[in-house]
């Protein structure tokens, strides 16, 4: 059985997805590609390097701290397991596509405008919907271009702080 999330709820399962999807840059790219460099039948990595366990880790960590901050402060279980699960599919999303970028010829760091910047999000929804967490869809279409507008602010500040090495 579904269940519907309000438009308030909406947003506070989603902001665990933005902490888990920017938290990785912190380790500056460095840790145990989740691949183990692996490279497939076409001559390319399966993720690359810039996908690591460490990074996996402290995503997921920092997206369900998030959760657990939203929940309490709302006094919402739901919203603890909607972030958790959203903070998960953030990652695997981003993971997806970084395989994606791998398969059409981009090399890391290279800039796939939309993909970028929707990956995460996409992944962070469709792990809220395999789990029967139906959020509004007024605010998944309303809330797509603030996620697009925060990775391009927060990429372009990482990347002023020398956290990436590229600003997107």
């Amino acid at each position: 059985m579904a269940y519907l999330l309000n438009p308030l709820d909406s947003i506070l399962v989603l902001l665990p997805a933005l902490a888990a999807n920017g938290a990785p840059v912190l380790l500056r790219y460095k840790g145990t590609p989740i691949d183990r460099g692996l490279v497939l039948r076409d001559g390319r990595p399966l993720l690359g390097p810039g996908k690591t366990w460490e990074g996996l880790i402290i995503g997921f960590l920092y997206g369900s701290t998030v959760a657990l901050f939203l929940a309490a402060l709302v006094c919402s279980p739901i919203i603890f397991y909607g972030g958790v699960l959203a903070a998960l599919g953030a990652l695997l999303g981003d993971m997806l596509g970084a395989f994606i970028k791998r398969r059409i010829g981009l090399e890391r760091g290279a800039p796939a405008p939309v993909l970028d910047q929707l990956d995460f999000y996409s992944g962070a929804l469709y792990m809220l919907y395999s789990a029967h967490l139906v959020l509004n869809p007024w605010i998944i279409l309303g809330f797509a271009p603030v996620v697009m507008a925060l990775h391009r602010a927060t990429n372009t500040a990482a990347h002023k702080l020398r956290l990436k090495p590229v600003p997107w």
